[in-house]
C-alpha cells in the first residue's frame, strides 16, 4: 500500500474546490500527503467498477468521495451548503422498502466508513454532520416516497456513487470516507435545487477535505506493505 490517498468524485466539476489547492492537473501535495485523484462516472455500478480500478492502480493508503447529496424530507438539523461526513453507506431499493422485492441473502445492502478518517473530516468543517447516507439507483423524485425514506431506512440522506466506492474499498481493504456538500431535499425540488447550489457545495466539501489535511490529516493511516 502505498502512502498516497486517492480522492474520488462522480464527475470533474465535483473537483472545482480543489484546483486553488492542487492545480489544474489536481494532483500533488498537501501537508506532507501525496495526493491522486480520478473521476469515476454518475451512478453506483459505475463508481464501483471506478473506484476497483483505481484503487488497483494506485494501491492508496484511503479513498475519499468528494460530491454532493439530498437530505430527506424532515430532517430539520441541515440547510444548503453544510457537510455530510457518512458514517456508513446504505444501498436503497424502493421495491424492497415496499416488500415487493428482497435482497438475497447474504448479499451486502451497507458498508461503513472509517470511523477515524470521518472523525477528522468532520472536525474540519463548522456545519458538519455525521449520518448515514443511502444510495439508490434512480433518483427519487416523488415527494411522498421521499418523505418516508428517513424512517424507512434510518439514513439522512442520498448519494448515487456512495454505497459503490464504499463497497469497493471493502474488498480492497482500504480506509473510506467521503465529504458531501447538501444541495436539496430528495424530491420533486431536487434537480433545481441541485442546480443552484451545486457549485458552492463541492467547494465546501473540498474545503473540508483541504482543512483535514492541513492539519495534519487526523485518523490518515500511514502507507505500509500489505
Amino acid at each position: 500500500m502505498s502512502g498516497e490517498l486517492l480522492v474520488v468524485a462522480a464527475s470533474a466539476p465535483d473537483f472545482a474546490g480543489l484546483r486553488p489547492h492542487l492545480g489544474e492537473r489536481l494532483d500533488g501535495t498537501i501537508r506532507d500527503v501525496p495526493i491522486r485523484t480520478k473521476v469515476l462516472g454518475i451512478g453506483l455500478p459505475v463508481a464501483s467498477a471506478a473506484a476497483a480500478r483505481g484503487i488497483l492502480a494506485v494501491q492508496p493508503c484511503a479513498v475519499v468521495l468528494l460530491g454532493t447529496c439530498g437530505i430527506f424530507p424532515g430532517r430539520s438539523a441541515y440547510r444548503p451548503l453544510d457537510v455530510v461526513v457518512p458514517s456508513r453507506s446504505h444501498l436503497l431499493d424502493v421495491a424492497v422498502l415496499e416488500r415487493r422485492a428482497e435482497l438475497p441473502t447474504p448479499m451486502q445492502a451497507q458498508a461503513e466508513c472509517d470511523a477515524m478518517v470521518s472523525a477528522g473530516l468532520q472536525a474540519a468543517h463548522p456545519r458538519a454532520h455525521a449520518a448515514p447516507i443511502a444510495s439508490s439507483l434512480g433518483r427519487i423524485v416523488d415527494d411522498t416516497l421521499a418523505t418516508g425514506l428517513h424512517a424507512a431506512t434510518g439514513c439522512d440522506g442520498e448519494n448515487g456513487e456512495l454505497f459503490g466506492v464504499a463497497t469497493a474499498c471493502t474488498a480492497a481493504q482500504i480506509p473510506f470516507a467521503a465529504v458531501l456538500g447538501v444541495t436539496n431535499l430528495v424530491g420533486s425540488t431536487a434537480l433545481k435545487d441541485w442546480s443552484q447550489f451545486q457549485r458552492e457545495a463541492v467547494v465546501q466539501a473540498a474545503t473540508t477535505l483541504a482543512n483535514w489535511l492541513h492539519v495534519g490529516a487526523p485518523g490518515l493511516p500511514h502507507g505500509t506493505p500489505r
